[in-house]
């Protein structure tokens, strides 16, 4: 017998036994070898099976390219209960996903997805049993979002596996596998029937989700020529208010934030704030802490219980407060913010196979699911600046409240006002309704000695979003054109709006693989494989006809109808050329339209040196085609907040301009537009990936791969920092108000300084992002005898080097354990990025006892700023706190003084979680489970980037110590 590593046989069908193997579950195994040799062991028949990554079947555990594997029993381990925590537990995967909290009003609202090494969901491919799913519809403009594959749609309960390919795949599955691909892999046979349900909270009650799942099979297909199972998944989420969210750094946040410190949430009420204008016909209506005494009129007529004077207290800073000791009206704002919004989900989904005679068998998957999120906010509320509306093919007629002498809430007898007013009479909030539905038909048969397999896949996602209580701007402009007072039509049954906007999105696909061994190399047969693939994607976005037509008040569009078809063709090889050497070669080539032909290749090798080590390596090209909303007309429109204007506020980011800017300008808000191009490229990739395999016991195996991802050509969208930088280079780029101009020292207006209104940012081919690193996976097994079995696994992704460079020519500076746009000044794109992200389970069985530790690590990230493209600061120095002299540039963000008094190492601090489970069989056809997340209830660590939360909700969660428990009944 050809011995392979001691991965070997036996050993496989020992880790199989114990729930499945960390570091690939490539196969399924004949009889249950031991490592005692029980007359099968090494000699068992093993079955070949596909590996993701690869068309050709195999029985080797390891191949060329580096795949690791979470199994149900993995699975249960962790305790998380949506796909979305689970993939929180891969350390692969990186910080830039959706993770569906609060994302009431964001481009990918009641989305989650998936990012690995932080390259963005739109190069993370995601698979259902080895063929796409569909993009969810949705038109992103955020970058690496601009496809986006909703986790959501896939039950946690159905999974019977999940494959993760840590490397370059386009060779084999074609665009959007530029780092990796992710399978889930769902079951497909059952014999019997159960029902389950589940339930999880924290020690205070919170972030509660609860679930009921049902699974029915009959049939085996090898004995009965037919098998189906069905299982549906019912689940829900309760809300969360974020002041009850307390499992952070708590105090912290409310020293350094000024967040929930004391009762006092916002002076913004419907009881109005009047701003006095600066200057006549300016529309200019700021403040200073000098001009505020006399130009804010707070409202008194608000109950006395309601009122409250404003100091220290409340978490304004003395130093830079315009309303420090003023009597305001409080309107309790923070009621409505949210830590976890309100969710249900519920799926069915079905398998069924058919034998059709000795060679042939049909298959069919049916499936449906939808997920319900609401999301509550504050009621509306209009201030002293302009506000763009939108129509469908541009920009709308600003907004601005502006109250004329002699309006009824203008109190200034000679000066025209303005106000910060709040419409608590209408209904807010948004709310969201996704439906799936996926059919898949096929046959798959061996005949003259090739295996083939061909089917037909359709995939349809229809999203409804609701925004409640727009304001419709015919009726707010009565405010002004019939001089109404802001209580009248805050009454009037016509200004309040519901939003909706429906959108679909699909795909239809027809495959043909075939795959075969044949000749005979030294070191066995040669396999191959190769297939046809065409698919149909649609996209059709459609807003509420009144924000089409520019009749809502501060809402932006997102439009989008077009198709295309894809048309791919993909071969490989294995090619076993001695006993212990063997290469992997394939191939694709994908047609989109409008863009020539893309051909990807890859190759792998694998030398297995000794039956305890091996070597193995790959070289991968990869591409990412455009998405249909960076190529065709449409897309999202989108709100610019704080931004800087270079024009009309000082390099300080706080001094206006002279001659007329004001502090307004040093944050304002703005209207943003993405612009499509035709002449987009794709991305591309290339990936290497050097690997060792160690198995030095029987009962021991590592795996040590080094990984290197360059991506170039990248599709980004434009920033506003960058169309101000190069304005005059590229003025149609910016559009400014021809009025209220900067004048010059003789008082002349200076032509092109007008307030800042809109920047156009199109989509361009003109990034670069290189990462490399080293991930680890590591299982010991130890039998104890009539003790049991115990199981230690390890997972950990080390990154090494982390580069991004945004334009041809940029300097590229090191910025892993990071933030890149941080550490490098000169960056505004890339993700928090720790070195370390690690996770550690032992679990020990023994008859009806089965227990899980498990300790997970993620790594500090740094908030230094070192570099400005390519100068090298001598001394770097903390971008947050209080400014030095010895900072190396003036624009440290001194919004949070006190933030090097808690963290003088400037850096979001490591998080260390302990688990604990334990599952119980020993009452007839019970399971019954129990898990601990964060054990110790070690609570999230404070990142000042989030003032909302206080937290980076990518990397860590607020839920505390957190607690499930399940019952499974088997009949």
């Amino acid at each position: 017998m050809n011995k392979q590593l001691i991965l070997k046989r036996s050993v496989i069908a020992v880790a199989v036994a114990l729930g499945g193997t960390s570091i690939a579950f490539a196969q399924t195994v004949s009889g249950s070898g031991s490592e005692s040799g029980n007359g099968k062991g090494d000699n068992a028949q093993m079955q070949r099976v596909v590996v993701t990554g690869s068309n050709i079947k195999r029985a080797d555990k390891e191949g060329t390219a580096p795949v690791s594997v979470m199994t149900a029993a993995d699975i249960k381990a962790t305790g998380a209960t949506t796909v979305a925590d689970l993939m929180k537990y891969v350390p692969s995967m990186g910080s830039d996903g959706n993770q569906d909290f609060t994302s009431g009003g964001g481009f990918a609202k009641g989305a989650a997805t998936a990012s690995l090494r932080g390259f963005g969901s739109s190069s993370t491919l995601i698979l259902l049993n080895g063929r796409r799913m569909n993009p969810a519809p949705y038109a992103d403009p955020n970058t690496g979002n601009s496809v986006i594959y909703d986790l959501n749609s896939i039950p946690i309960s159905a999974i019977e596996r999940i494959e993760v390919l840590q490397d370059g795949a386009s060779a084999v599955y074609g665009s959007d596998a530029i780092a990796g691909v992710i399978n889930f892999i769902l079951k497909k046979s059952y014999q019997g029937a159960e029902i389950s349900a589940r339930y999880g909270a924290n020690d205070d009650r919170n972030f509660a989700k609860k679930g009921a799942n049902v699974i029915f099979g009959k049939g085996d297909l090898d004995n009965d020529g037919y098998s189906f199972m069905v299982t549906a998944d019912l689940s829900q989420r309760d809300r969360t208010a974020r002041k009850d969210a307390t499992d952070i750094e708590y105090q912290q946040y409310q020293i350094m934030n000024g967040r929930y410190k004391s009762n006092y949430s916002t002076y913004v009420s419907q009881y109005p704030t009047i701003f006095r204008e600066t200057s006549p016909g300016s529309k200019n209506f700021g403040v200073t802490r000098a001009t505020a005494p006399n130009n804010i009129v707070f409202s008194s007529a608000c109950p006395d219980s309601e009122k409250i004077t404003l100091g220290e207290k409340d978490g304004l800073n003395p130093a830079t407060s315009t309303i420090l000791g003023r009597t305001v009206c409080n309107y309790d704002q923070d009621r409505f913010d949210e830590a976890q919004g309100w969710g249900k989900d519920i799926s069915v989904l079905s398998h069924g196979e058919l034998k059709l005679g000795q060679n042939i068998v049909g298959f069919a998957d049916l499936s449906y699911n939808r997920n319900d999120r609401e999301y509550t906010a504050a009621p509306l509320t209009i201030g002293t600046t302009s506000s763009t509306s939108f129509t469908a093919n541009g920009v709308g007629t600003p907004f601005q409240l502006i109250l004329p002498v002699g309006h009824p809430d203008n109190p200034f007898a000679s000066d025209r006002a303005s106000a910060s007013y709040r419409f608590t009479n209408l209904r807010a909030g948004s709310a969201s309704m996704t439906e799936g539905y996926r059919a898949l038909a096929g046959l798959r048969g061996n005949h003259f000695g090739w295996d083939w397999e061909s089917a037909l896949l359709w995939n349809r996602s229809n999203r409804d979003d609701y925004y409640y209580g727009r304001l419709v701007l015919a009726t707010l402009n009565t405010i002004m054109t019939q001089n109404r007072s802001l209580a009248s039509v805050a009454a009037d049954p016509n200004l309040g709006h519901d939003v909706l906007s429906k959108n679909t999105s699909q795909i239809s696909q027809w495959d043909l693989k075939v795959s075969r061994e044949f000749g005979q190399l030294s070191g066995g047969a040669i396999g191959i494989a190769a297939g046809v693939e065409v698919r149909r994607e649609t996209t059709d976005l459609n807003p509420d006809p009144m924000v089409a037509n520019g009749e809502i008040y501060g809402l932006a569009n997102t439009i989008l109808h077009s198709g295309r078809t894809v048309k791919s063709v993909f071969a490989e090889t294995r090619l076993p050329v001695l006993k212990n050497l063997e290469f992997d070669i394939a191939g694709r080539v994908d047609k989109y339209p409008d863009l020539k032909s893309n051909f990807v290749p890859k190759v792998g090798a694998k030398w297995t040196i000794s039956d305890s080590i091996a070597v193995r390596g790959t070289y991968a090209e990869g591409f990412r085609a455009p998405s249909l909303s960076q190529i065709v007309p449409g897309g999202a429109q989108y709100f610019l907040r704080n931004v800087w204007d270079p024009k009309r506020c000082g390099p300080d980011h706080q001094t206006p301009a002279p001659g007329g800017g004001t502090v307004t300008d040093c944050a304002i808000n703005i209207a943003g537009t993405g612009g499509f191009n035709p002449d987009l490229k794709p991305e591309e990739s290339k990936t290497w990936n050097i690997g060792l395999i160690l198995s030095p016991t029987s009962n021991f195996d590592v795996t040590l791969d080094y990984f290197h991802i360059k991506r170039t050509n990248e599709i980004v969208l434009g920033t506003a920092n960058e169309a101000l930088k190069n304005e005059d280079r590229f003025p149609g780029n910016v559009t400014r108000s021809t009025t209220g101009l900067l004048v010059d020292a003789a008082g002349k207006p200076i032509p092109g300084t007008g307030q800042l209104q809109m920047v156009a940012t199109p989509w361009e081919n003109q990034g670069m992002t290189e990462e490399g690193g080293v991930d680890i996976e590591a299982q010991y097994r130890l039998r104890l005898g009539e003790y049991g079995t115990v199981r230690n696994t390890l997972r950990s992704t080390y990154v090494q080097t982390y580069k991004i460079q945004q334009f041809p020519g940029d300097p590229m500076n090191n910025v892993a354990g990071t933030i890149p746009g941080l550490s490098d000044w000169l960056l505004s794109a890339g993700t928090a990025m720790p070195r370390w992200k690690s996770s550690f389970t032992s679990n020990w069985s023994r008859g009806d006892h089965n227990v899980t530790a498990s300790v997970n690590y993620v790594g500090p990230v740094s908030l230094l700023r070192r570099y400005d493209g390519d100068t090298k600061y001598a001394q770097p120095f903390c971008h947050f706190g209080t400014r030095k002299p010895t900072d190396a540039a003036p624009d440290r963000d001194t919004s949070n003084p006190l933030y090097e008094t808690f963290y003088p190492k400037c850096s979001v601090k490591e998080w260390v979680t302990f688990g604990l489970g334990y599952t119980y069989t020993g009452f007839k056809n019970w399971t019954l489970t129990g898990n601990i997340q964060n054990l110790f209830d070690t609570k999230a660590p404070y990142d000042p980037n989030y003032t909302a939360g206080g937290f980076n909700e990518d990397l860590h969660n607020p839920y505390g110590r957190y607690f499930n428990v399940s019952a499974r009944y088997t009949f």
